[in-house]
């Protein structure tokens, strides 16, 4: 494929994408699952958000949301409740849908003074972060990356204006250690671009689990996860037919005079409802303090569509889709690194299609009394085009199609709470879940040029397919003998296979330990063990310990590139960590202290190998590693209208082998905020600081040393249909001054090159000065 077929394929796409997002939106009835979670602004819990398809293990937690039920029901197993169970009972009841003319927002409520508890399974010492939609509102973000930047324990490594990647407790999503889920089912096939797909207006929260999750969530959980939790259903679907709600947002970003707006719209009845939406972003190169990042504008859109079915109050069937195109060049980090002048790397497409089916039931009077289920397909086409500049006179120009890959999948979940005698409380949650990946090998083609000559490589498979699959059990135990103390102890078995073809393989050598690996299956245990001592009212003691592992992804084992080599005799990686902490739990405040020791083994790292005369990349096995660190974060609602919340997190890592620093690590870093919300009076006034310390304990080979900052910001919120006009509506206006005084630095986590010199490209600078403005309406 030449350069000109290239763009009319990418038109073509982009114009069928288009055609999609378009027709869902005015074919189907659209809607919204705006947040309708009520904030306590006094002593009392917040509710439990309970939007999630997936309950917690913890006793805290909440259900998942459904219609409340005409009438109560009395006896049948676990009708005995405590006071204690009662009131967390009371506090999941989920929250009545807003009426017409009633507002939907939530970003004008205080944030409280609680941890909003997640929808995810977890064992109850897990330290979890839960970024609500009030948060994602008030501070108007452009992509995930920006939402995820403010959690305890996260650093962003961007790589343009809307993509990166994340690196949780020390180590990059890229690397495939902190995988990332949608609406609780896993999300594989794009570990470098998984972050780009999701406009903040889809999306209602997320939950960032830190720590191994492996006993639940299986390979890559090891340092925690990601759950992308998108807008959902707010109306009880019995009654009539009707329109219930809709609406629209518009926004502007002044870094990189940026566009986005969100359409939506909801209806239900008959049992059904239906929710759908449109979304769409376009920035030019965004503005640093040194001046504007090249190639670093993105262009995207989506189109998703929700479709329930409740045959009664207690269970719900649902088919989603949801399409996502979009286009953007890398600046600089993974994949782009170093940058301009030498390199400009885009994305044109890069698309994805989804696609699932789920169920969720309740049954009292059974020893199951929560159960659910999916199945999900998705499918992932990229065409990655390169243009190389780093040797003086030649441009090499190289398109890569990443077909697929396709990924299938589910999950089937239980939860069983009992109250054995004489034992105190018992909640049981146990499941299976598993996928099957196929990923063709890439196909590609080059141009070479200089000065008198031009040089074209035709299109051609560079890589074979291969196949992965897996399959887990897990259960998850948590029991409370006596009010002052809550042990938690689970397990999880998986089973792995690995197929790959022989050709094409450009190399004998390669090609004979392809042959004694092609086919490889294995087995991996993992388990966790935690304790809560309740020693007064207010103060918590946590520990815990948990196992984790890393199965090599087929792309590792087998999958060519232009710049990788494949490595089919890798080790799987595991881990084990050690935590302990204390959580203080005043009426209006809380406080969680949580301090970690995680190990690894066989640890897996990118090195530099030289194959067929060239110096390309390979995942190895290289020994061991640890990382140490402390997280901190804290909540306080000192009047109903103004919170005090902030969070710090310190890293260290080592491969213990060579005695040297894992790169990348951001050694102090956290953000400190203060908020002001009168209920009642129509505005949200908050101010933020996010900051980072120097870092000079470095993997010289692999990154420079980076720079201390602190960044303050000015968001607010405003009301128009209180401030202004009741014929207004529920119509809002978000501002932000982001990034005050223009600050230039750098995030320690960000991907450099140091074949190449330093510079704003190398690593990436992050974005200066950003004044945003975005209007939502909500009928």
């Amino acid at each position: 494929m030449g350069p000109r077929a290239f763009a009319v394929e990418t038109n073509r796409r982009r114009t069928s994408t288009s055609t999609f997002a378009l027709t869902v939106a005015t074919a189907c009835v659209m809607a919204t699952g705006a947040s309708v979670d009520t904030w306590a602004q006094t002593a009392s819990s917040p509710p439990r958000d309970p939007s999630h398809v997936l309950p917690p293990v913890s006793v805290e937690a909440g259900k998942q949301s459904k219609p409340a039920r005409p009438k109560a029901q009395n006896g049948g197993r676990g009708a005995r409740r405590t006071p204690a169970s009662a009131a967390r009972s009371a506090q999941n009841q989920p929250a009545v849908a807003p009426t017409s003319g009633q507002s939907s927002s939530t970003a004008l409520k205080p944030l409280g003074g609680k941890f909003q508890q997640p929808g995810i399974p977890h064992p109850a010492q897990q330290s979890i972060t839960v970024v609500q939609r009030e948060q994602i509102e008030q501070t108007s973000p452009t992509s995930l990356l920006d939402i995820l930047q403010g959690v305890p324990g996260v650093s962003i490594a961007r790589a343009g204006g809307i993509g990166g990647q994340i690196y949780l407790r020390g180590f990059s999503s890229n690397n495939w250690r902190s995988p990332m889920y949608v609406d609780g089912d896993r999300f594989r096939g794009r570990n470098t671009l998984q972050l780009n797909y999701f406009a903040p207006e889809e999306i209602e929260r997320v939950e960032v689990v830190r720590g191994p999750a492996s006993v639940v969530y299986g390979s890559e959980a090891m340092t925690g996860l990601v759950n992308v939790v998108t807008r959902r259903p707010t109306v009880d679907p019995f009654g009539p037919w009707r329109l219930t709600h809709g609406g629209f947002s518009a926004g502007y970003s002044s870094v990189d005079n940026g566009f986005s707006t969100y359409e939506w719209a909801q209806a239900a009845g008959l049992g059904f409802d239906v929710l759908g939406g449109v979304s769409y972003r376009k920035g030019g190169n965004y503005q640093t303090a040194s001046g504007p990042a090249l190639n670093s504008d993105y262009e995207s859109i989506g189109g998703n569509l929700r479709l329930g079915w409740s045959p009664d109050y207690n269970q719900r069937f649902e088919l989603t889709l949801r399409d996502y195109w979009e286009e953007d060049g890398r600046a600089g980090g993974v994949g782009g690194a170093p940058g301009w002048p030498y390199m400009q790397v885009r994305q044109q497409p890069n698309q994805v299609q989804m696609a699932k089916l789920s169920y969720s039931g309740d049954f009292a009077d059974q020893l199951v009394q929560h159960v659910e289920g999916s199945f999900y397909a998705n499918y992932f086409d990229t065409k990655l085009a390169t243009v190389n500049t780093a040797t003086r006179g030649v441009t090499t120009t190289s398109v890569s199609h990443v077909g697929g890959p396709l990924v299938i999948g589910g999950r089937a979940q239980g939860v069983i709470p009992w109250e054995p005698a004489q034992w105190g409380l018992v909640k049981t949650t146990f499941g299976l879940d598993g996928f099957q990946e196929w990923r063709p090998g890439s196909s590609s083609w080059s141009m070479r040029q200089t000065a008198t000559s031009s040089t074209i490589t035709p299109e051609a498979k560079n890589g074979p397919d291969s196949a992965q699959a897996n399959m887990g059990a897990f259960m998850l135990h948590e029991w409370t003998p006596i009010r002052l103390l809550t042990l938690s102890a689970g397990g999880r078995f998986d089973w792995f296979n690995t197929t790959s073809e022989l050709s094409p393989v450009s190399s004998a050598r390669a090609l004979s330990v392809l042959r004694n690996n092609s086919d490889v299956t294995t087995t991996a245990p993992t388990g966790s063990v935690g304790a809560t001592v309740h020693v007064t009212p207010v103060l918590d003691l946590l520990a815990s310990m948990g196992t984790s592992y890393r199965y090599p992804t087929n792309s590792e084992l087998f999958a060519f590139s232009a710049t990788s080599i494949p490595n089919p005799e890798l080790k799987p990686e595991t881990g084990v960590t050690y935590e302990g902490g204390f959580q203080l739990n005043f009426p209006t405040a809380t406080f969680k202290v949580t301090a970690f020791d995680s190990h690894y083994a066989n640890f897996l790292q990118t090195i530099f190998v030289t194959y067929n005369g060239a110096s390309v990349t390979q995942s190895q096995n290289v020994g061991h590693a640890t990382v140490d660190g402390v997280e901190a974060e804290a909540r306080w609602q000192i009047t109903p209208s103004v919170n005090l919340n902030g969070n710090v997190a310190w890293l260290q890592a080592s491969n213990t082998d060579t005695n040297t620093p894992l790169p990348y690590i951001a050694p102090w870093k956290g953000r400190g905020g203060i908020q002001y919300a009168p209920p009642g009076q129509g505005f949200a006034l908050s101010a933020a600081v996010d900051w980072g310390a120097s870092k000079t304990r470095i993997d010289p080979s692999q990154e420079y040393p980076t720079a201390g900052y602190a960044v303050p910001s000015l968001y607010a919120s405003l009301d128009l249909g209180v401030l202004v006009s009741p014929r207004l509506g529920d119509t809002k206006l978000h501002l932000s001054l982001q990034n005050i005084f223009d600050t230039r630095y750098v995030s320690a986590a960000t991907y450099v090159n140091r074949s190449y010199p330093q510079s704003m490209y190398n690593p990436l600078l992050e974005p200066g000065r950003n004044f945003t403005a975005r209007l939502t309406h909500t009928f």
